[in-house]
């Protein structure tokens, strides 16, 4: 694309919501081998002979803007053929009253486009010759608390019938990010990379969606182009929801009761006379819709084009309950309505890309596949928008920066689990300067007592049931003892991601950065010790007037190694009846504390709340346990790794050695059998249990070493692809 020009419409308007049409014919005399490379500001949507082609581009940070590359040959035909894009303009700032929707897009004002198509000899790119046109039917209007995560259409049919052409406008030349040279040093905000992701797949899911006269329905929380026709006279609002209730809160109810209300925070409404087929600009998410009518009009369900991000989901697994089968089916599904350009704390609201969300998002995508692609990308999008004193943002790419301090060190658990995960050093020391600057933001906020101030930001750790919003005091999920200046669970928390950092900069030769946060770190244990632990309840408070506690502070505690043996396992015992408790969003973190106490199945009360979900007709995991905001939040696809890494038992044994360990959890369980993807290729597990009888297979990559633990404490090493092992319990 080295000779393209941006293009745009003759008014050049610099910041609006609108809609821009841009379309060219050309001709083929062949077809082979047709690929088109194109961008746009801020977004488009590709047509090639009347028929959906993609959506973009990749969503970029404050340093790069990406194009996308999509094979074409498909759609195009020997003759006339049409080129359609329509792009979306979105205001740069929340100025002068102006709303700035889809918070997770990045623009830079005008609406512009840029593609080269090319098929054999022949070569179509933006420029003069292009037609362009505003589209004045269409208006983007504010979500009423759908924290722009979207952006609502109003459409007037009529003003959609005279759309008007003109010759676009030459805005300026291509700037390439992969150029050999910056001429001059300079760089701008119109410099292309290439997508460093998969394409978004699109398939027609119309099937899974019934109409019964009141209610589109679907099988399950959807995402991605419902298209419509819409007949007669009058006006209709389109109203996507998740489930039945209001929208105050999801309640412990079926999400499927109609007599619970709806939530109307995204509508999109189209006033007709005549006919009309309307397709969203922007993904919808929904598990219904309700047509709301006025005057004589008809709506039609045309198609339906459901949106995932490109990946292989495994079908061969049973763990031994018909329960904990339909919860892992749901658990996928709620990762995979969570990723798409980003991974996305969730698809009805922000969809925006959260730094605790991710990396946990994260571990469960690497027990599925080995397409890592996503977690680097979102890797270097948190490092891209760290700022020069360390701090990073909460979430990124983001119009609005927002910090929340803890979720700053979930940066370093990313960094870590990928390293455990696939063992690739580059990638860690790619990252090193990112993760010294988190430290250092930390280590300016260290109290003469050795103790992690708060800041004046958001201190959010979880949404335990205590930690309430409340107005002008609190933003909600933190802990109470935020009045004191020092916030107990900051201290084991921070201590555990140093001692992260400590291991990856030891793998890259940096010792003695190693040893300084590992100083550090047993400092901050030894203080949480002396100002925490309370010797009458056997636990480490979240205050240092020892008022409150948590599972929370336990767990980090646990985890931290602040507290260790006979310890660790009281405090991990004595948590069970503490009011805040963990929630889906901790749950991975306060799973591996009992795990690594020896207490896996305590674990079963928190399990037995996913399974509930069941009961009330969920099909995607909600953001929390009780009075969810969210129907479908991906950190709590919990059963994800808890049945690939425990039930099943795979894990990482060796990094150098690229060796598993495969280790099952058996208690309660009489049978489990599927495939998990680890460091060292795909291993697949069958293990049953029958009376005091237990047999275990284990197929994988021949020469990787597999070490085998059976529950009687026989532990077998081999490299064959094939073993199967038994022994009495």
């Amino acid at each position: 694309m080295k000779d393209c020009k941006w293009i745009t419409e003759k008014s050049r308007e610099a910041s609006a919501n609108k809609t821009y049409y841009f379309k060219r014919e050309f001709e083929l005399e062949a077809i082979k081998d047709a690929k088109i490379e194109i961008s746009a500001q801020a977004r488009y949507k590709l047509f090639i002979n009347g028929s959906f082609v993609c959506c973009g581009p990749c969503k970029g940070t404050r340093e790069k803007t990406y194009f996308d590359t999509v094979d074409v040959t498909k759609y195009l035909r020997v003759g006339k053929n049409e080129i359609f894009c329509e792009v979306l303009q979105l205001v740069s700032t929340d100025v002068e009253g102006k709303m700035s929707p889809i918070e997770g897009v990045l623009r830079v004002g005008p609406a512009l486009l840029i593609c080269e198509l090319t098929c054999g000899k022949t070569v179509v790119q933006t420029d003069e010759s292009w037609l362009c046109a505003k589209v004045e039917g269409i208006e983007h209007v504010n979500a009423r608390s759908c924290y722009s995560g979207a952006t609502r259409e109003h459409v007037y049919a009529e003003k959609l019938k005279n759309i008007k052409y003109e010759n676009a406008v030459v805005q300026c030349g291509l700037s390439n990010g992969e150029a050999d040279h910056f001429w001059w040093g300079s760089t701008n905000k119109l410099f292309l990379f290439d997508r460093p992701i998969p394409m978004l797949s699109f398939e027609d899911k119309k099937d899974i969606i019934s109409y019964d006269g009141e209610y589109f329905e679907a099988k399950y929380l959807t995402f991605g182009f419902p298209r419509f026709k819409i007949r007669g006279k009058g006006k209709v609002d389109l109203v996507y929801f998740e489930c039945f209730d209001s929208d105050k809160g999801k309640t412990n109810n079926d999400r499927t009761d109609r007599s619970l209300g709806i939530c109307r925070e995204m509508i999109d409404t189209v006033e007709v006379d005549g006919e009309i087929i309307f397709e969203p600009f922007w993904f919808r998410c929904f598990r219904f819709i309700k047509p709301e009518i006025t005057g004589d009009v008809s709506v039609i369900l045309d198609s339906f084009l459901e949106v995932n991000y490109d990946m292989t989901v495994r079908q061969d697994y049973d763990f031994g309950r018909d329960d904990d089968n339909a919860l892992w089916d749901i658990s996928v599904r709620t990762l995979r309505r969570c990723m798409h350009e980003t991974y996305e704390d969730c698809p009805f609201y922000e969809q925006l890309q959260y730094a605790m969300d991710t990396s946990i998002q994260m571990v469960f995508n690497y027990q599925l596949n080995d397409n890592d692609l996503l977690a680097r990308k979102a890797m270097d999008d948190f490092a891209a928008d760290q700022h020069a004193d360390g701090l990073m943002p909460s979430r990124t790419p983001s119009v609005g920066e927002q910090h929340i301090p803890t979720f700053q060190l979930y940066f370093i658990f990313m960094v870590y689990a990928h390293y455990i995960r696939f063992g690739d050093v580059s990638l860690v020391r790619k990252h090193l300067r990112a993760m010294d600057g988190v430290i250092e933001w930390f280590s300016r906020h260290l109290t003469e007592q050795g103790l992690v101030g708060q800041s004046k930001y958001w201190n959010f750790v979880d949404w335990a049931k205590p930690w309430k919003y409340v107005e002008g005091k609190n933003d909600g999920g933190v802990p109470i003892a935020i009045d004191e200046g020092v916030i107990g669970i900051y201290n084991p928390m921070m201590a555990y991601f140093l001692q992260c950092a400590a291991k990856l900069n030891s793998i890259c030769g940096r010792n003695d950065v190693a040893r300084e946060y590992l100083a550090t770190a047993e400092m901050l244990k030894k203080n949480t010790r002396k100002y925490f632990y309370d010797k009458k309840t056997g636990l480490f408070a979240d205050d240092l007037n020892h008022k409150y506690y948590s599972q929370q502070m336990q767990t980090w505690c646990v985890l931290s190694g602040t507290a260790k043996g006979d310890k660790a396992r009281s405090i991990m015992e004595k948590s069970q009846d503490l009011e805040a408790k963990a929630t889906y969003a901790f749950a991975y973190f306060y799973f591996r504390a009992l795990e690594a106490v020896g207490l896996y199945e305590k674990t079963e009360e928190m399990m037995n709340s996913y399974r509930n979900l069941l009961k009330l007709n969920c099909t995607t995991v909600p953001e929390t346990p009780e009075y969810s905001r969210s129907d479908c939040h991906a950190w709590g696809a919990l059963a994800i790794y808890e049945f690939s890494a425990t039930i099943l038992g795979v894990r990482t044994y060796d990094i150098a050695e690229k060796s598993v360990s495969i280790k099952p959890y058996i208690k309660d369980r009489s049978y489990a059998r599927g495939t998990v993807s680890t460091i060292g290729g795909d291993i697949s597990v069958e293990w049953r249990k029958q009376d005091n009888d237990f047999e275990i297979t284990v197929c994988g990559k021949k020469g990787v070493e597999k070490r085998i633990y059976l529950p009687n404490g026989d532990i077998y090493q081999t490299t064959k692809d094939k073993v199967t092992y038994t022994c009495k319990i």
